[in-house]
């Protein structure tokens, strides 16, 4: 008895699925599936088709955990969330259709123009933050955040039935990050741990968080640090860490620390609290991370406020090294301006602007002593007069040790 022959690795154009949906052509692929452009029979909306690996959905564990999270997933909904549709299974195979976005991945995006501008930068980064605070509320951990499986719609793209669904930006059409399939699932009545096995890593390599990379247990903290690796790539133009395998780039998350955003040839269009903001969500430790998305994006939100495009040689923000405002993070929950902290009131007038910006991006106790030194800086005049007042000082106490010790020596 011959043994059936292997199922095709594509669905050709034509093919139905479950009686519910027509294949038109491939989409793309990825390390979970591959993803096809089709139409659903009853009504011809057109659907994004995501046919899982089979060598993922094979497993009967993997089977049960997919169809418990579909149940979950399938109400992640948000103006910058890609909506799973159905769940359906075929053949042995699982399939995901997702809703159908007219637009670009910020990955085809990055491979033409990185880097970008600044600002178009953090709107897209702002928008991303703004799906992760979906996903998170709902107890939904992406984990394999990356640019290619966030899209941007096409401008003038049609708007989409998401409930709540915002306009787009003018400086980038609206972003929706996409792959929620393969989350992990963190609380809840379904609650699950997705693909997860003891041990096993989940995740792509130059995106991956170093407790990611250890395959330790993740919660969304590892989705802040991805997101902070796309901002470095967006603005920079290459990614944290680029080496020749895998095993190489993910060595590097745990080992290394990233090269600073302004030290390269985009240093003048970087600010210093742009960088310090970068820096702290790509944090070893996912306790020195920004807490959450929402505070990620209150602290892009309070650079790009106070941003100053340019460079000036002179401004302290340059006097201060950049390991200072790049590891100084731990007790932060956002980039709030120092004046709001009682600490600095009586300095925080003294400091200009574009040093400002970086000091938000630290600890108020950081932001304090920084500062102070801003303050000292700006007022040569008052250091100069106390340097005297204590020159004098000391020359007193010189002179009466010396009459002192006359004294008793003539005894």
């Amino acid at each position: 008895m011959t043994s059936p022959p292997p199922a095709p690795d594509r669905l050709a154009p034509g093919h139905r699925v479950a009686s519910r949906y027509t294949v038109d052509s491939v989409v793309g692929e990825g390390s979970s599936g591959v993803v096809y452009r089709a139409a659903r029979d009853e009504d011809g909306q057109r659907v994004a088709l995501k046919v899982i690996h089979r060598h993922l959905s094979g497993a009967p564990q993997i089977f049960r955990r997919y169809h418990r999270e579909a149940a979950i997933l399938k109400r992640l909904e948000g103006p910058h969330v890609v909506r799973m549709l159905d769940f359906v299974e075929e053949g042995g195979l699982l399939m995901i259709a997702l809703e159908h976005i007219d637009g670009s991945s910020l990955e085809e995006l990055l491979r033409e123009h990185a880097p970008i501008e600044v600002d178009r930068a953090i709107e897209i980064a702002l928008q991303i933050c703004a799906a992760l605070e979906t996903a998170h509320a709902a107890g939904v951990v992406h984990r394999d955040l990356k640019p290619a499986n966030v899209l941007i719609e096409r401008p003038g793209a049609p708007p989409s039935s998401t409930p709540g669904g915002g306009a787009p930006s003018p400086l980038a059409g609206r972003v929706r990050v996409v792959d929620f399939g393969l989350a992990k699932v963190v609380h809840g009545d379904l609650m699950t741990t997705g693909l997860t096995e003891q041990g096993m890593i989940f995740g792509t390599p130059e995106y991956m968080a170093p407790e990611q990379v250890r395959g330790e247990d993740v919660d969304p903290r590892c989705d802040i640090y991805a997101l902070g690796c796309i901002l470095y790539e967006m603005v920079v133009g290459a990614v944290p860490f680029s080496k020749r395998t895998p095993i190489a780039v993910m060595t590097a998350h745990i080992t290394e620390q990233p090269l600073p955003p302004r030290s390269g040839k985009r240093d003048g269009l970087i600010s210093a609290g742009l960088e310090a903001v970068i820096l702290r969500a790509l944090a070893k430790d996912p306790a020195e991370r920004h807490p959450s998305a929402r505070a990620f994006a209150d602290a892009l939100r309070a650079c790009r406020e106070r941003r100053v495009v340019g460079h000036t040689p002179t401004s302290l923000a340059d006097a201060v090294s950049i390991t200072d405002l790049g590891l100084e993070r731990t007790g932060l929950d956002h980039a709030a301006s120092p004046q709001n902290d009682a600490s600095t009131a009586d300095v925080a007038p003294a400091v200009p602007p574009r040093e400002s910006e970086g000091l938000a991006a630290l600890p108020p106790g950081r932001a304090a002593a920084l500062g102070g030194r801003a303050a000292a800086a700006a007022t040569p005049e008052r250091a100069s007069r106390e340097r005297l007042l204590w020159t004098v000082v000391a020359i007193l106490c010189a002179a009466a040790g010396i009459v002192v010790g006359t004294l008793f020596g003539a005894r």
